[in-house]
């Protein structure tokens, strides 16, 4: 099997992202009308479309593509940690490791403890050749739950 360039077998870009919760918008509260519900079964089905399509295009090693498609997820969904967190591994294929490291800040943000966040952090630093601070990174990785 080819191995890419993070030294993982190209197709396996999953395993970076197969332990993530599946992302639900929030639920709209009661006391709006079933309208608002509608749009955000609207948003969820298209955020699930975006996500899905970037994902397949990623394992497929299509990574231009499928940063596209999780581009497209985030604008639907702006607080969905999965499609963050691709976008920044995309973006590490794509040899643009400044803009995954802004990327993984963004997931860090939102959620402080997330593993992949401190992984794909760590590796866009090493990329910038920043050891120290990335085998910082690496070490939260273990200390995540």
């Amino acid at each position: 099997m080819p191995v890419g360039q993070l030294g993982q077998p190209e197709g396996m870009l999953w395993l970076f992202c197969r332990d993530l919760p599946a992302m639900k918008p929030p639920v709209a509260p009661s006391s709006l009308s079933s309208q608002s519900a509608t749009l955000t079964s609207l948003q969820d089905s298209s955020f699930q479309r975006w996500y899905g399509e970037g994902e397949r295009l990623a394992n497929a090693g299509a990574y231009e593509r499928a940063l596209r498609c999780f581009e497209e997820a985030a604008i639907v969904c702006p607080q969905a940690v999965p499609a963050l967190v691709y976008q920044a591994v995309c973006l590490i294929h794509l040899g643009q490791p400044e803009r995954a490291l802004a990327l993984a800040e963004q997931v860090l943000a939102i959620a402080p403890d997330h593993a992949q966040g401190w992984l794909f952090r760590g590796v866009a630093l090493h990329r910038m050749g920043r050891y120290p601070e990335a085998y910082r990174c690496y070490a939260q990785v273990s200390h995540s739950p």
